[in-house]
């Protein structure tokens, strides 16, 4: 993990928290004080669709588009 960038860091460690997230949600658990030391970038929407794609690019995270917008999901492996 320590390879990936911090907005990376951070879109994987909020998506922790949950089975799966929208976009909304985690950019909203991103700006709690708790995520301060990585998701510094992150809690803005672009840096985050960047990270997040790159990480489904990766094969990290996974993205269905629904109801509410894309939802993430951390794949388990």
């Amino acid at each position: 993990m320590s390879d990936l960038s911090k907005n990376s860091q951070c879109v994987l460690k909020v998506l922790e928290t949950a089975d799966s997230l929208t976009t909304t949600e985690i950019l909203e658990i991103a700006r709690k004080k708790k995520y301060a030391d990585i998701c510094t970038d992150c809690a803005g929407g672009d840096a985050f669709v960047a990270a997040a794609n790159q990480l489904v690019e990766m094969g990290l995270v996974t993205k269905k588009f629904g109801k509410g917008g894309y939802r993430w999901h951390l794949v388990k492996g």
